[in-house]
């Protein structure tokens, strides 16, 4: 006979206590559930899981920091949801939610656990975006700014569950405010999202460890498809026959033979939208990349100089580096600086002919001294290599290229709302500049060196795809 659950066995005393005239006290004990998770969420919560799923939840439970990076429609936000009530309930600690939008907290993961309360009659005391069981027991969601990791500060608990929703949205500033907080033993934290851009704390993270949900491995459509030489999955030729029709596209289901099976869970990927996405956006698309393998695209559709250029601009040089600084040593040494106003980093370039040798970030600290510490770190770079420095002269640039030119350094200003020199193909000298150098990369015109202790800040810095 089947284990009952937690609470049908509660129900069923309550019924009994009724029946005898005893008075009810209602107060259910998840405890039982504190290290399994699957169980909690299949026998209390009566949902079935994905193999992927289950393997969530036991990182979840066995480890401080579990990463997904995960295709669409994969139950990202239905598995973090479940995970937030077994938290609450058996484990009896305190979850805290983050997600880049208000909507997205809101409507995400708390939308599901308002579900799963209003079909379970679940106690405590909830709202839209917070649950709470007892003092200890408890959740709650919210947004914070891009730059507030002060949201975060002061929250720590023995039994902590951070988790962050559409995690490639949030920023470097917040993900380090919400690590911060885990620092205790059985403190947890869960970052889960398509892949969409890299580059950012999402990535990096994932890059230390995680777990990747391509669509193949849901059961909606593991069961048509097969890998190919080429490594990409396609409808195995038997499937392909009984559910395409005569212009490639994908049959009602109630067309298909009997043999073929059904989605196993509503609303989540589908072979139609795989279809259809290999149609409209191709195998080798940011957006397959991310939305369907469930990878980290090389490429950003944003992109001005996409990051597959620029690695190989990397190959060029690696291939022939004698030559390439053969050529480079006919030509004077080209720096830029871009000036950060504290909201963001200064950064630098060095560039001798067509081989970009040095790029670095300069983290600012949004006080007074940004401007000069700037103008210090162009006057460096000529220090070290001779040659000019071009200064991006908008906004708080134009001051360090002043306190360079009165150290009589070598500095010109660039202001790129100018009118460029092509007025008719370009709207302003920002837009011809970038032109200019992403059609240099795609010409295979500009090779990028080794670049030392600088090639994590260059190779990261580029892997943004935003140039």
């Amino acid at each position: 006979m089947a284990r009952k659950s937690v609470k049908a066995r509660e129900e069923f005393a309550e019924a009994c206590a009724i029946e005898l005239g005893l008075e009810v006290v209602s107060e259910i004990d998840y405890s039982c559930y504190a290290t399994d998770p699957i169980g909690f969420i299949e026998k209390e919560l009566l949902e079935i899981l994905t193999d992927k799923q289950k393997e969530i939840c036991l990182s979840v439970r066995d480890n401080r920091e579990t990463n997904v990076q995960a295709c669409h429609g994969a139950g990202k936000s239905f598995l973090a949801s479940r995970l937030c009530l077994w938290w609450i309930y058996a484990v009896t600690g305190l979850v805290i939610t983050t997600a880049p939008t208000d909507r997205q907290v809101e409507q995400i993961i708390w939308g599901e656990i308002r579900k799963v309360r209003g079909r379970l009659k679940l106690p405590g005391e909830f709202g839209m975006k917070f649950l709470r069981v007892s003092e200890q027991a408890r959740g709650f969601g919210f947004t914070a700014s891009h730059t507030n990791s002060n949201a975060f500060q002061g929250i720590h608990n023995d039994a902590l569950l951070v988790i962050e929703d559409e995690a490639c949205g949030i920023s470097e500033e917040i993900d380090n405010g919400a690590e911060s907080c885990t620092t205790g033993a059985k403190n947890r934290m869960l970052r889960i999202g398509n892949p969409i851009q890299g580059g950012g704390s999402f990535q990096r993270a994932c890059v230390r460890s995680h777990i990747r949900i391509a669509a193949w491995s849901h059961p909606n459509v593991a069961w048509a498809y097969e890998k190919r030489h080429d490594g990409n999955h396609r409808l195995k030729p038997e499937v392909a026959v009984e559910i395409l029709d005569f212009d490639g596209e994908v049959k009602d289901s109630k067309l298909w033979a009997d043999w073929c099976e059904r989605d196993v869970v509503p609303g989540a990927v589908s072979i139609s939208w795989i279809e259809n996405v290999r149609r409209k956006k191709s195998e080798s698309s940011a957006f397959w990349q991310s939305r369907v393998e469930g990878l980290f695209p090389v490429d950003s559709e944003q992109s001005i100089v996409p990051r597959s250029w620029f690695l190989a601009a990397r190959a060029r040089y690696d291939a022939d580096p004698a030559r390439w600084n053969e050529m480079a040593n006919y030509h004077l040494w080209r720096h830029g600086l871009d000036v950060g106003d504290g909201g963001d980093d200064h950064a630098t370039a060095s560039w001798r002919g067509a081989v970009l040798y040095v790029a670095a970030t300069i983290p600012t600290k949004g006080d007074r001294l940004d401007v000069s510490r700037a103008a210090g770190a162009g006057a460096k770079l000529i220090k070290t290599n001779g040659g000019v420095v071009m200064v991006d002269i908008i906004g708080v640039g134009a001051g360090a290229l002043s306190a360079m030119l009165e150290e009589e350094y070598q500095a010109v200003g660039r202001h790129w709302g100018e009118a460029p020199d092509e007025p008719a193909l370009y709207a302003n000298r920002k837009a011809e500049d970038y032109w200019l150098l992403r059609e240099a990369f795609r010409n295979e015109e500009i090779a990028k060196s080794s670049a030392g202790r600088y090639r994590r800040n260059v190779d990261g810095g580029f892997s943004g795809n935003l140039l």
